[in-house]
């Protein structure tokens, strides 16, 4: 591993979000609030007739419809079966269920035949497993997180840099996110484009990977480098910014991805003055 590499690593940050930010209990707490009578209703479920029962309750008070939605943990809007006519779509049938009976019923079948029904039998406290299914849809609801953690830190980061310049150089920077450059074969959105008078100088693409794969390893070996070369026919600068954890097992992608880009730094390393110093390069 080259010494750039393992400055690389020694720098790393494993995980942007903190202990904090790792699970979002208020979010659960108030989801399961507002919803609360619904699942009061749903607990009350006559079992030994839940066709009718449920076909009533879903007429009555479509809300019920969500805690379904979550008790089967499906976040989609739409969920469809083997058969043409067999389908939930959890938004319009909100409405739907409440003006049409025979709709609610077919919607009662469904989760009947699914077995939601049986397993309810063995539940004793129907608010305690919507919690728990909240809980489990964590994950992809931390990926959004880190995401938007990550564009904070980001937007953070390169706004200070550029106001630095700035004032210390007396120049004129700007930033614009998600801006379109025309490239020779086509037109690409950069994470961020740093602009000098209005012009376009430099494009940064800003990623986290928490775990390894083939994206990461096709992004940094054969993309960002095709995108460098574009770039630079438009005399245009060429800045990555990546991190995480997800690196640590791909250790000979970041020792090959510095010999094929020009610019390549983690958020520390961009934190602690490599940005400001590339950029005034470039400029």
């Amino acid at each position: 591993m080259n010494n750039k590499a393992s400055l690389f690593f020694q720098t790393i940050t494993p995980e942007i979000l903190s202990p904090a930010d790792y699970t979002n209990w208020e979010g659960i707490k108030a989801k399961v609030k507002a919803i609360r009578r619904e699942i009061a209703l749903l607990q009350s479920l006559d079992k030994d007739n839940p066709l009718e029962d449920l076909t009533d309750l879903l007429h009555n008070n479509p809300k019920i419809l969500k805690v379904l939605q979550l008790l089967i943990a499906h976040t989609p809007e739409k969920i469809f079966f083997d058969k043409k006519d067999k389908y939930i779509d959890f938004k319009a049938d909100l409405v739907n269920v409440a003006k049409d009976t025979e709709r609610a019923k077919a919607i009662a079948e469904i989760f009947v035949e699914m077995g939601l029904v049986e397993f309810l039998k063995e539940v004793r406290n129907v608010e305690d497993v919507v919690r728990g299914v909240l809980l489990g849809l964590e994950p992809n609801a931390r990926k959004n997180r880190r995401g938007a953690k990550i564009e904070a830190v980001i937007n953070e980061l390169i706004s200070s840099t550029i106001e630095k310049i700035n004032i210390e150089k007396g120049i004129h920077l700007s930033f614009e996110p998600q801006m379109y450059v025309d490239l020779a074969n086509e037109r690409k959105k950069i994470d961020y484009v740093i602009l000098q008078n209005g012009k376009q100088i430099i494009a940064i693409e800003v990623n986290f990977y928490s775990t390894s794969g083939s994206k990461p390893s096709e992004v940094l070996g054969r993309a960002y480098p095709e995108v460098q070369e574009n770039l630079k026919k438009k005399g245009i600068g060429f800045i990555v910014i990546t991190d995480g954890i997800g690196w640590e097992s791909m250790k000979p992608v970041i020792s090959t991805a510095y010999e094929k880009l020009d610019y390549l730094m983690n958020i520390t390393q961009a934190n602690s003055g490599e940005l400001e110093k590339v950029i005034l390069e470039l400029i």
